[in-house]
């Protein structure tokens, strides 16, 4: 008798083409040189599109997810917030500084992790081209908004998104999704 092996891992690949396609230090220091903020939500969006279009690929399908959506097909439930979770883990590992994502929330009504500070890739490459001062409007905070916002709506799920803590003024980003 044979046992089916499953794939837990996700490929290193993914997070490799990832991560030279979205290279956060590349994408601040285009702001630098144009000081428009407004790239870094189209940054956010084709960076959570591609995550996701690679993500579902099947060769990038691991069984963690397979369970996941196999799961809520049965009950209904479940799609919030695991689903989008695994598309997030996938793009911040992809492009910052962190080993694991900070999940500080994970439940049927709420979603939350944070990024620390000198876990951003972009945040840590503003900081070597700005004045304090303008650091403090932190410009790339559209790249991450859009991002978790766009993984949300590719997977229709009605949830409001909302950046409570900002890297400058408390020492990490904290975002937040919730169920509307």
């Amino acid at each position: 008798m044979t046992v089916e092996k499953y794939n837990y891992k996700i490929s290193d690949e993914l997070f490799q083409t990832i991560e030279k396609e979205f290279d956060g230090a590349a994408i601040a220091k285009k702001f630098l040189e144009s000081k428009d903020a407004s790239i870094f939500e189209d940054y956010g969006k084709n960076w959570m599109q591609r995550t996701y279009e690679l993500g579902t690929k099947p060769e990038n399908m691991d069984r963690t997810y397979k369970m996941i959506k196999m799961a809520a097909e049965k009950t209904g439930q479940l799609l919030f917030p695991h689903e989008a979770q695994r598309f997030i883990e996938i793009a911040y590992l992809s492009v910052h500084l962190m080993s694991g994502v900070n999940i500080y929330t994970a439940n049927v009504n709420e979603f939350s992790f944070k990024v620390l500070d000198g876990q951003c890739k972009i945040y840590e490459s503003l900081k070597t081209g700005l004045s304090e001062e303008e650091l403090k409007s932190l410009p790339c905070k559209g790249a991450c908004l859009t991002a978790v916002k766009t993984i949300f709506d590719i997977l229709k799920m009605n949830i409001d998104v909302s950046m409570p803590n900002e890297m400058p003024k408390d020492g990490f980003c904290l975002f937040l999704a919730t169920k509307k």
